[in-house]
């Protein structure tokens, strides 16, 4: 399946970034070298802000470089109560570093320390993952968060071991927005949204980490939990958080594509350049 060509970001600036492997206690991600992205011609995205909640919304190709691979987009508007913006919203991805929402959750609603929590979220700390996922039960993490968020579609890991490989969908990340911003305490709610908001230039394993939203939205607030891993055998990106006043909207963009044919500059091109073009059809 071949990618919408409007999901195009500009990461030229990256130089060499780990290759954000999910991994369990011990192991060590290899490293990448990424290269500066060729020209990409200006694409377009369909705004569904009129239409009803599950809408599908089509991101439209304009004749650019496309990697092969898969996409997933969905934004929802607190204001009004609405998904504005859908594309793909319940196929299925490796979760990668986005489900450490759900381990910092249950952390804090634990005990754990908050200083803790806050530094695997805005660094994208594996260790402190590992450490986390293993100390609250590693899947009965994503079992019990299924039920208290309502997210349906998730899927725990075949091996317990790998946090990254929960199987999420956009659908599913929004969910986990709406529950920490919405439903989950004061204290809880404000430990998480103020260290994606300090989120990072560079990961703790030197992974680039200001693609997708914080390089679309320039100049505007913005809070995110951003995922990567390659090569399992797919690289995925993604990039989830939330911009606006009192965090009004929400972005879930998800992204796979075959590891051996794609650059992060390829795919993280791609992937930004559609938040960027979605978010200027926002109401603001």
């Amino acid at each position: 399946m071949r990618i919408p060509a409007s999901v195009v970001l500009a990461v030229a600036a990256l130089a060499l970034v780990g290759c954000g492997h999910v991994r369990a206690a011990g192991s060590q991600p290899s490293p990448v070298v990424v290269t500066a992205p060729p020209p990409i011609s200006s694409v377009a995205v369909t705004s569904t802000s009129d239409t009803a909640p599950g809408t599908s919304d089509t991101v439209a190709a304009a004749g650019s470089p496309e990697a092969d691979g898969r996409f997933s987009l969905v934004v929802f508007d607190r204001t009004t109560g609405q998904v504005v913006m859908s594309e793909n919203p319940t196929d299925h991805f490796p979760a990668e570093s986005v489900v450490k929402l759900l381990i910092a959750v249950t952390a804090l609603q634990n005990g754990t320390d908050p200083v803790l929590v806050a530094t695997m979220l805005s660094v994208s700390d594996d260790d402190i993952a590992n450490q986390l996922w293993e100390q609250y039960g590693n899947i009965a993490i994503i079992e019990r968060m299924a039920k208290v968020m309502d997210l349906p579609d998730i899927v725990v890991p075949d091996d317990p071991g790998w946090w990254g490989n929960t199987q999420i969908t956009a659908d599913d990340v929004v969910e986990i927005y709406r529950y920490i911003l919405d439903r989950a305490s004061a204290p809880l709610r404000d430990t998480i949204m103020k260290a994606l908001a300090s989120t990072t230039r560079t990961a703790a394993d030197d992974f680039y980490q200001y693609y997708g939203i914080v390089d679309a939205t320039e100049g505007h607030d913005w809070a995110v939990k951003q995922g990567w891993a390659c090569c399992k055998p797919d690289r995925v990106l993604h990039s989830t958080g939330v911009i606006g006043d009192d965090h009004r909207y929400i972005i879930a963009a998800l992204s796979a594509h075959d590891g051996s044919s794609t650059t992060w500059d390829q795919v993280g091109g791609e992937l930004t350049d559609a938040i960027r073009q979605a978010e200027a059809k926002l109401h603001r």
